[in-house]
């Protein structure tokens, strides 16, 4: 059990932090299209292209849960649009049930992604073996690691499908509505528990399982933050340059 908190707490933070960057990305790839083309909708069209991968598995993940739910669905919309002051890029139609079912449709997009992180982490790059030598504090073998990734079959394609997944699968804030009265639930819930003493004491075998399962999950999201983060020191020069070409131009003229 000691090992499961930090553990847990290392995974929140990266989720937490790419919830940040994916923010950060999503304005300023924006911002890319605008400089280039000077149209809001381009930075918006711009926005969606580059994460139409993210965006299918994210609308697709929607329209599955619900089936698998029994919920019924209407139109798939697989297209930018802006709703308020909100950049939508794109929506599945689900009808309202309840709570449980509504907060698993909404959260079905962040466990898709999670799947999908996880899988080209671990059968792709080696997570595992990076994970592992972090740990260690094996640095050397870290930058080994991290220099022969981008030396397997299709390497610049994977890293595009985490970068694109990675920046969509954060649930929206409708995806989030039906949340709020499900984790009161739940807080009442472990609250009796915890006051009347009824929390179950889990087997060692268990809580060390859980623990390697969350160590797992924890390097995929590593990997897809660093990965992220090379594409926004990308992203950051780029738009730093096309600032500096348009404001010579402007002085120019």
């Amino acid at each position: 059990m000691s090992s499961f908190f930090p553990t847990l707490l290392a995974f929140a933070l990266l989720v937490m932090l790419l919830y940040w960057l994916q923010r950060w990305i999503s304005q300023h790839l924006q911002g890319v299209g605008i400089l280039l083309f000077s149209s809001s909708n381009a930075g918006m069209a711009l926005l969606w292209f580059v994460l139409l991968p993210g965006v299918l598995l994210h609308e697709g993940s929607h329209w599955l849960m619900a089936k698998l739910l029994g919920v019924p669905t209407g139109r798939l919309r697989l297209s930018p649009s802006v709703q308020g002051k909100q950049v939508v890029l794109g929506s599945v139609e689900v009808k309202r049930t309840d709570p449980v079912r509504d907060s698993l449709v909404g959260l079905a997009p962040f466990l898709a992604g999670t799947l999908a992180l996880l899988a080209i982490g671990y059968w792709v790059f080696d997570a595992a073996s990076l994970g592992l030598a972090w740990q260690r504090g094996a640095w050397n073998q870290i930058a080994e690691l991290l220099l022969g990734a981008f030396q397997i079959d299709d390497a610049a394609l994977w890293l595009y499908l985490i970068f694109a997944v990675s920046n969509a699968m954060m649930p929206s804030p409708s995806d989030r509505e039906s949340w709020r009265l499900v984790l009161v639930y739940l807080a009442i819930v472990a609250g009796v528990m915890l006051v009347f003493g009824w929390l179950p004491s889990l087997p060692a075998s268990l809580v060390d399982a859980l623990t390697r399962g969350l160590r797992t999950l924890t390097y995929a999201f590593a990997l897809a933050l660093l990965i992220d983060l090379v594409f926004a020191a990308g992203l950051a020069l780029l738009e730093l340059v096309l600032s500096a070409l348009r404001r010579s131009k402007v002085v120019y003229k």
